[in-house]
């Protein structure tokens, strides 16, 4: 797999990253503990996703040689066709130097949605993010979780290391006219660990 040509260049991708890792207090922090298993990568997703070619986020460098990131469904409330919930790229990276981010999204250079994995000390946090370049001065929603389950190839890595996971969440939504949306997310995903 040749994931370490894949380059994030616009400080725009970052933004729901950097945004996303900051919980604020309204948030409902649930740090549930990770699972280890480092024969994940032997799972035959991979194999299928190795003769699939990588989907890149709007404004981001792409490579023609770069296979698929991620097989992850993820669903935030609207009706969708299944094609449409795998519409996502899986990238991670230290935030705050000991945090691992992993987001597992897309980009399309004007917004962009998905969801973050934090991850640390074999506890991990899920956050789905929305963003768009409208700004509307509005506070930021709040997120509870319904359930979260993570599996990772192993419990420590540093930057140019290759991950591999399985994640399978809900969460609830509730906006500031107190509007309810169900996440989920399920599925494998895979990527190399790459310096802000």
């Amino acid at each position: 797999m040749n994931l370490k040509k894949i380059k994030h260049r616009p400080f725009l991708i970052f933004l729901p990253i950097l945004m996303a890792g900051c919980s604020s207090k309204k948030d409902l922090a649930i740090w549930s503990n990770a699972t280890f298993d480092n024969n994940i990568l032997k799972v035959p997703v991979y194999a299928q996703l190795d003769k699939q070619k990588e989907l890149f986020s709007m404004l981001e460098k792409q490579d023609s040689l770069s296979k698929r990131t991620s097989d992850v469904e993820y669903s935030s409330g609207q009706a969708m066709s299944a094609e449409y919930l795998k519409f996502n790229n899986c990238r991670a990276h230290y935030y705050h130097s000991d945090t691992l981010s992993i987001n597992i999204g897309i980009g399309t250079g004007f917004g962009g949605k998905g969801f973050i994995i934090l991850y640390k000390d074999g506890k991990f946090y899920t956050k789905p993010y929305f963003f768009t370049d409208v700004i509307t001065g509005e506070p930021d929603p709040t997120y509870k979780i319904v359930y979260q389950k993570l599996i990772l190839d192993k419990t420590a890595y540093k930057t140019g290391d290759s991950l591999y996971g399985y994640i399978n969440f809900q969460s609830i939504e509730t906006d500031n006219n107190r509007v309810k949306t169900e996440h989920w997310g399920k599925g494998y995903f895979r990527t190399r660990i790459t310096e802000l």
